[in-house]
């Protein structure tokens, strides 16, 4: 398949799905599989109230884009659409997306799979967590380039 078409990978907006599928599209495409995170309102035990995601745009958006070249090269005939929010988000928001879509379903649950864990893997995004308690933390994640996409 070719290129990712263009699009906003990093958002301080709400995500707008709906233009991130509409991007996707394109010929030979039977399935699409969509993944959205969203905000929980508790990890480990500490009730959260809402979170602030940061980055470096230039960075986290080369990941992210790396990410949807490989999804592509990794499932041949798929292709990967990526965006994350930043900025503050409460319960509820959602946080990120990945769009997939592939000539058949197996192909895009394998591909919009892959493409979640490369990013939650890879992507330089931070996380503020604010709690009920008036508490605040940045959650250690995964580390970065660390393969667990194989």
């Amino acid at each position: 398949m070719s290129q990712p078409p263009a699009h906003q990978r990093l958002s301080d907006a709400p995500l707008d799905l709906g233009t991130l599928i509409a991007a996707s599209e394109g010929p030979g495409f039977g399935a699409m599989v969509v993944f959205t995170g969203t905000v929980r309102a508790d990890n480990q035990g500490k009730t959260v109230t809402g979170l602030t995601y940061s980055a470096y745009r230039p960075l986290a958006e080369s990941s992210l884009a790396d990410i949807e070249t490989r999804a592509a090269a990794e499932h041949p005939g798929t292709r990967v659409l990526t965006q994350h929010r930043l900025g503050d988000l409460v319960v509820g928001d959602t946080s990120v997306a990945v769009v997939a879509r592939a000539g058949h379903r197996a192909e895009a649950f394998a591909a919009a799979r892959w493409a979640i864990e490369a990013l939650k893997n890879e992507v330089p995004v931070f996380k503020l967590e604010h709690y009920a308690d008036g508490s605040q933390a940045y959650l250690d994640g995964c580390s970065l380039n660390q393969d667990s996409t194989s």
